[in-house]
């Protein structure tokens, strides 16, 4: 096992050969433009220092916010930062992380999640990010040790999500674990759509199940239903639109796919229990831009050679 380190910068893309798969590639890209590639059948760990990178797979885009991390199993993966963005991306192909030792009690499967930063998951990557710490690359032993450090750290934070791989239909863990995976694209792309009222079809289709079939499982797993669940993120942007931006609410309502203002206005005050206007009042806009993230980023690129 080897480790190769690449760095893009402003209008530079890298695209990792699918061919190349007994290596460890470690991206950091800055500034704007960056575009990275990643094959199918690999996994992938994204971390954003700052900024926001758009992240891509298939026919779905969603944005990666700052001091939050992205695990990503499906592969065919695409990172472009469309405004300036600091991001740090460890992949490898799906076999390597399988055949990785030590592996924790209980399931030791990854799940693709999105999670804010913590301490605990950036100390092994920066580790693979120092080009110091394996020499030309091929220390094989430094790299698997390293390699097999964040998976664990990432087996560590998704013990919370095994009462949730528990509740799933299956047998064995294995078909439990597929269970889980089918429904977490399900909320994925409900997630990547939430400005749109997506057709309980193509999500059932998404999962490979009936749409009855996935309304039940799905409530098994997660306490509510695909629609319950898009619309409680719908009212929580709806909810920051409303709080932090200055857009009318007729925009909002457009944005959020409501027919019309009042029909927008109706579902706010049932969801909330008061007006737009009254939390408006309570909730002043932001008048500055947000704090800068704090300084492990900066530690982190000091770290960097």
């Amino acid at each position: 096992m080897k480790i190769q380190h690449h760095y893009i910068h402003g209008p530079q893309s890298h695209e990792v050969p699918a061919r190349e798969s007994g290596n460890v590639h470690v991206v950091v890209g800055s500034g704007r433009g960056t575009r990275l590639m990643l094959p199918l059948g690999w996994i992938s760990v994204t971390l954003v220092m700052q900024g926001m990178l758009e992240l891509g797979c298939g026919d779905m885009c969603w944005h990666l916010a700052s001091r939050h991390f992205q695990v990503w199993l499906d592969g065919g993966l695409q990172h472009i930062s469309r405004n300036p963005c600091w991001w740090l991306c460890v992949a490898a192909p799906a076999q390597l992380w399988r055949e990785l030792p030590g592996k924790l009690a209980g399931d030791a499967s990854l799940i693709p999640r999105e999670a804010g930063y913590s301490p605990e998951l950036g100390r092994p990557l920066v580790h693979l990010a120092r080009t110091r710490w394996f020499a030309d690359g091929n220390d094989t032993a430094a790299v698997t040790d390293s390699l097999t450090w964040l998976r664990d750290t990432l087996l560590s934070q998704q013990q919370a999500m095994h009462q949730q791989l528990h509740r799933c239909s299956g047998r064995t863990a294995l078909r439990r674990h597929q269970t889980l995976l089918r429904l977490l694209r399900v909320q994925h792309l409900i997630r990547c759509n939430i400005d749109d009222r997506l057709d309980l079809t193509r999500l059932a289709a998404i999962a490979n199940y009936s749409p009855t079939h996935l309304i039940r499982v799905y409530r098994d797993v997660f306490g509510e239903t695909p629609s319950e669940y898009a619309a409680r993120l719908r009212h929580q942007r709806a909810w920051e639109l409303v709080c932090t931006t200055d857009l009318s609410v007729c925009e909002i309502a457009e944005s959020l796919g409501f027919e019309s203002e009042s029909a927008f206005c109706r579902a706010f005050r049932h969801a909330f229990g008061c007006t737009t206007t009254e939390v408006r009042r309570q909730c002043p806009l932001l008048a500055s831009p947000p704090p800068a993230p704090a300084r492990a980023p900066a530690q982190l690129m000091e770290s960097i050679s």
